[in-house]
């Protein structure tokens, strides 16, 4: 539970400013994807053009520390919609397979393995949390902390679904490559081992 407590905290504070928190985060108003094409044309000063590939190298001679973290980072958030979308067709299948729609299959699921929410239950998380509280009593929280936890089982009776339906023979493949990032090796750099090993490891050191 005690995993919890920061996102009920973001709860407790929509609370207080008259704001819902629903199952699901808010969603941002779409935009385009970033570009990917290295040889796009980003750019075109008196016929000179400037492409993709070219803008990341300079970023990368800029600042290769925070190019290195954004590609990171934008591959961690497509990894984990990636899931989420995995995890949505899934459920689907199985839903179609048991002639349910996908709201009823999910429902009748997690009704199976979420124990309903009980007052002890309630009452511990508010102790466990009162220091978010902001001075408000348990009663008049206990409606938000419900549902809360309940949406927090609900979430978790859908992973262990999820879990489930990819055990049960899915082919499920994930192709999307993590970034990968090639690290010039010097003539004078310190070496260990046969230079043309099939393994290269390379270690960073920080002497500040």
């Amino acid at each position: 539970m005690k995993l919890s407590h920061l996102a009920f905290a973001g709860c407790l504070a929509a609370g207080a400013a008259g704001l819902a928190c629903g199952d699901d985060a808010s969603v941002a108003a779409q935009a385009p994807a970033p570009a990917s094409n290295p040889d796009q044309v980003v750019a075109e000063i008196g016929g000179r053009k400037v492409t993709l590939k070219e803008l990341d190298a300079k970023w990368e001679e800029f600042d290769a520390a925070e190019r290195a973290r954004v590609t990171q980072l934008l591959y961690q958030n497509r990894r984990n919609i990636l899931e989420q979308l995995v995890g949505d067709i899934l459920i689907e299948n199985a839903a179609k397979a048991a002639g349910q729609p996908v709201d009823a299959f999910v429902a009748q699921d997690a009704a199976k393995r979420a124990q309903p929410v009980g007052d002890a239950e309630i009452a511990q998380f508010y102790e466990q949390n009162k220091d978010r509280a902001q001075g408000r009593p348990l009663e008049q929280l206990r409606g938000q902390i419900k549902d809360f936890l309940e949406s927090q089982r609900k979430q978790q009776a859908r992973a262990q679904l999820i879990t489930e339906l990819k055990s049960k023979g899915n082919d499920v493949k994930v192709l999307l490559d993590p970034p990968r990032y090639a690290v010039a090796i010097e003539d004078h750099d310190p070496i260990r081992g046969e230079a043309t090993a099939p393994v290269t490891l390379v270690e960073f050191s920080d002497y500040q």
